[in-house]
């Protein structure tokens, strides 16, 4: 039998025979109670009832021979306590059995919205990594096509660029007669001009080959750093003059000499020094070489723009960025020079940093490198030479 709503409105379950039969809960826990005829607990107590009722009537006639109103009432107190109690304990029985019934059903249920959700996550998980899959493929396809193409571009742009420089030299040189002196300042402008667009190159192709985790310094025997820098120095040292800005260099005595790459060495040393020249107004910039334990240690002071607090943590990791005050003073920086001498560096297993007391007050740049000394077939790390091999003194040139 259906059972309506209106006719069962307190019914949590309409399982129970005796609910269907009646149309609403005779109990409370009849609403809970979900067994069959058979095994009712509210038919159990009335059979029970009538059954103990049926005992003592039957005892009282056989013992008295007459049922008295003693027995009578005796059993319907009885039968009231025995009833009350007995809905109390099948009432918290059944409760209790309804509650664990829902409790599993509601965690099956539980598990089958989880699984089905774990399923669907799954399916957008795959679905997801394998578009970040095709993203990533794509990308590093396309990264090598860049890496590619900037390389070829690079290798393009030197090869004329190297034989425009060679030109350039036959002509100052006067392979090709004497030169007028107002063509010759012109050629002067060029050739200058055409070395700074091979540095921009060869810059380009460092970044590219430093990003793809090439070998890029390829350090030889017996390299004088004291010449190698002057040589940096002497590049930088026409703009210094047209600004009238003091370019300094002292060396200690009896440099020892190191092992490194020297063309890219000169480079790293001449980003550092070329932009102490360049944001610098007024004062000077000194260079100092000199040996400390097993080190070497470069030191490029200046006296110009100075670096802001807030820059010097990061100033080697950016890459194609300036500060604000950097651009204002020179506008046509690349933003690349102190992230390669810092890669260079870092290649000859060195070390570099900057100080600076912040914006207009100066800046110093340390260079450390590792400092062997060869002796014949023999390396001798410094520290362990006798003094006299080591020098103390320090030489000045300008």
């Amino acid at each position: 039998m259906k059972i309506e709503t209106k006719n069962c409105s307190k019914c949590f379950n309409k399982n129970c025979w005796l609910v269907n039969a009646l149309g609403y809960a005779p109990y409370g826990r009849c609403q809970f109670c979900d067994l069959k005829f058979r095994n009712c607990l509210f038919l159990h107590y009335q059979i029970i009832s009538i059954v103990l009722i049926i005992i003592f009537f039957g005892a009282s006639f056989l013992i008295y021979g007459r049922v008295s109103e003693l027995v009578i009432i005796s059993v319907f107190i009885l039968s009231v306590v025995y009833g009350y109690f007995f809905n109390k304990s099948t009432d918290k029985i059944i409760r209790a059995n309804f509650s664990e019934k829902k409790a599993k059903e509601a965690l099956g249920e539980l598990n089958k919205n989880l699984e089905k959700r774990v399923r669907e996550q799954t399916k957008e998980i795959r679905k997801a990594y394998e578009v970040e899959k095709e993203a990533r493929q794509t990308l590093e396809k396309t990264n090598d096509a860049k890496n590619q193409f900037i390389m070829a571009t690079q290798h393009h742009l030197r090869t004329p660029l190297t034989s425009m420089s060679g030109y350039l030299d036959l002509l100052k040189g006067g392979s090709y007669g004497k030169i007028p002196k107002k063509i010759q300042d012109v050629i002067n402008k060029f050739t200058a001009s055409t070395s700074n667009e091979i540095k921009i190159v060869n810059d380009l192709l460092d970044i590219s080959q430093f990003q793809l985790g090439r070998q890029v310094v390829l350090p030889k025997e017996n390299i004088k750093i004291d010449k190698m820098i002057k040589e940096a120095i002497e590049d930088v040292k026409l703009e210094a003059e047209k600004k009238g800005i003091s370019l300094t260099m002292e060396v200690q005595d009896n440099l020892p000499d190191i092992k490194a790459d020297p063309q890219k060495l000169k480079v790293a040393v001449y980003n550092i020094i070329d932009n102490a020249v360049k944001y610098t107004q007024h004062g000077s910039v000194a260079v100092k070489i000199q040996t400390k334990a097993d080190k070497l240690l470069l030191t490029i002071q200046d006296t110009g723009a100075g670096i802001p607090k807030e820059y010097q943590k990061d100033l080697f990791n950016k890459l194609f960025e300036r500060g604000e005050g950097a651009m204002k003073m020179f506008a046509t920086g690349r933003g690349i020079g102190l992230w390669i001498t810092s890669r260079i560096i870092e290649g000859h297993k060195g070390k570099i940093w900057a100080e600076s007391a912040g914006e207009g007050k100066g800046s110093t740049f340390f260079i450390e490198l590792p400092l062997n000394v060869v002796l014949g077939n023999r390396a001798l790390n410094l520290k362990n030479l006798p003094p006299e091999f080591r020098g103390s003194g320090v030489a000045k040139s300008h």
